[in-house]
């Protein structure tokens, strides 16, 4: 199962979310193997999960994108751009860690795609090649993140991404690979139009909806 931890509203403690449900969740189920990854050029996930604030977690990430190839979903992104419509020959383990090597407050079973400020650079181009042919194009560029995850397939049994709150093709590409969205609220009635932003821009749909056979 796949879940994508996304919201439109900024603030709503997204990130901080996604990293206690990953923890408590692989700490509960300690026999399984879970994937999170974080499609978010602020990698901030990562950075929790790498050591935080006050144990490295900053540097240890810088760590993690100088390897090469590039441990990151933006090291991905450069394979994908060189490939963006065929899915080429790659090697997925390439661009996963395991946080409990640097952090070993974190659950062993977990591992970890490391956010990558490169993928706002990315998106631009991304756009460009989603474009450039029609509507086959644009399905392509955003089945990116499922082609990531296909040879992935039984090595973890659960999966989760931590979403940027920008609707970019990074993070429709999330969306679109997901089987479940979270969508994080806060108790204000900005995150209550948040939750209408999301069901628009995921669904298509123009909200708030007209009532069906209101009286005149």
């Amino acid at each position: 199962m796949r879940y994508a931890f996304w919201s439109p509203k900024a603030g709503t403690g997204k990130t901080s979310l996604a990293f206690q449900v990953i923890c408590a969740y692989a700490e509960r189920y300690s026999k399984k193997k879970i994937l999170a990854m974080d499609i978010c050029p602020q990698a901030d996930l990562s950075e929790l999960f790498l050591g935080g604030m006050t144990n490295g977690g900053s540097q240890n990430l810088l760590s993690v994108q100088a390897q090469l190839p590039r441990c990151t979903v933006g090291g991905y992104f450069q394979v994908r751009l060189l490939s963006p419509y065929e899915v080429p020959k790659f090697n997925a383990y390439d661009f996963i860690t395991t946080p409990s090597t640097s952090n070993p407050f974190i659950p062993p079973n977990i591992d970890l795609v490391c956010g990558d400020r490169l993928i706002e650079i990315q998106s631009d181009a991304m756009n460009t090649l989603a474009n450039s042919t029609g509507a086959n194009s644009w399905i392509a560029i955003t089945d990116w993140v499922r082609d990531l995850l296909v040879p992935l397939e039984g090595s973890y049994d659960t999966t989760f991404m931590d979403c940027d709150s920008h609707f970019s093709l990074y993070t429709q590409s999330s969306l679109a690979a997901a089987d479940r969205q979270i969508l994080p609220v806060l108790a204000f009635d900005t995150s209550r139009r948040g939750v209408q932003n999301a069901f628009s821009l995921v669904y298509g749909l123009s909200l708030p909806l007209p009532i069906l056979n209101a009286p005149a």
